[in-house]
């Protein structure tokens, strides 16, 4: 029987993790899935996790992608997906069952035009599950809104970039493959942070209706070897690679400012929060010993495009950092690089 539902997973490093989500996954009540592990052939334990997970239950699927970045991974996925719907689960994160079900409940059409009480049922074409975040088995943070929510196109768009429950995360989402079809829509393989947030933003340009049930069916487990983590390094180094990558994300939100030219509050809300993540990435050039690097950076326009918006600093960190970052657009030094 054709699966309703793909779940792509792509799996790298996480050969002893894995089992704890496609445990999860394997024990949900909604049974009409199949389960997508997306591998690299130079990562064997975790190849050799999936392919004894494959022998057990005939809904799972190991695929294998040439490029790396779990945004190839994900859009690895999506040629092989045979369910109308998608979900993008990470493969060392852990989910509530229930989960499927209820993110189906958020998107799934209904043959019935009236809810109780005479409202109209409206159909939604992204449906989104509340979350929390976990850390050494206890959680630390978890969404916080009580009832479920239908919003219109502009509404979900201005949320995306200031409400905290409606993160660019995918994992706690579910899309209609109908949509990312049609469109062409991929995750950027050269965006590294907030692939995410981009994905769902131009995919939201496609939608009428977005359905937010607050439930916390997704659980997000904050690791000390996380991406995240090794910005924060522990001697005050940052690895340039690790800056690089991080530094992407500033390419997302300069995508994204594009894509909503159109959308005047949208756009407002994202330029903010693109200010502050820029000065954020700027300051952490700080933390690379060959901060020379940076003179003849692409990083430079990325640096003009957040000048010219306005901004109002909220403090004066903020401040000192607007006025070092007119100095890095002009000469590509930062104060500390400067002879």
């Amino acid at each position: 029987m054709k699966p309703l539902i793909s779940i792509i997973i792509p799996a790298y490093n996480i050969a002893g993790l894995l089992q704890g989500m496609v445990s999860d996954l394997l024990a949900q009540p909604f049974r009409f899935f199949e389960i997508l592990i997306v591998l690299r052939e130079d990562d064997p334990d975790t190849a050799r996790a999936a392919e004894e997970m494959s022998h057990t239950d005939d809904r799972i699927r190991v695929i294998y992608r040439n490029s790396p970045g779990v945004s190839a991974g994900r859009n690895a996925g999506i040629e092989a997906a045979r369910g109308e719907l998608l979900v993008f689960p990470d493969g060392d994160d852990r989910v509530t069952r229930g989960y499927l079900g209820t993110l189906l409940g958020t998107i799934a059409d209904s043959k019935k035009q009236l809810m109780s009480k005479g409202f109209p049922r409206i159909q939604a074409q992204l449906g989104i599950v509340g979350y929390d975040v976990v850390e050494d088995d206890k959680v630390i943070d978890e969404t916080e809104e009580s009832g479920i929510r239908v919003m219109d196109q502009e509404d979900f768009l201005c949320r995306l970039f200031f409400q905290e429950n409606y993160q660019g995360y995918v994992w706690n989402k579910i899309f209609k493959k109908s949509i990312i079809d049609k469109f062409g829509l991929r995750f950027d393989e050269g965006v590294y942070y907030r692939e995410d947030q981009l994905f769902i933003c131009e995919y939201a340009l496609h939608c009428d209706a977005i359905r937010y049930n607050p439930a916390r069916m997704y659980h997000y487990v904050q690791r000390p070897d996380s991406a995240t983590a090794q910005l924060d390094p522990e001697d005050g180094v940052l690895k340039l690679d690790v800056l690089e990558r991080e530094m992407t994300q500033c390419l997302a939100f300069s995508k994204m400012r594009k894509l909503l030219k159109k959308h005047e509050d949208p756009q407002w809300y994202l330029e903010q929060e693109y200010v502050f993540y820029a000065l954020e990435t700027f300051y952490r050039m700080r933390l690379v010993e060959d901060r020379a690097y940076f003179k003849n950076s692409w990083f430079k326009k990325i640096a003009k495009e957040v000048l010219s918006i306005e901004y109002y600093p909220l403090d004066d960190w903020e401040k000192e950092q607007l006025e070092s970052l007119k100095k890095y657009a002009k000469t590509g030094m930062t104060e500390e690089n400067r002879d």
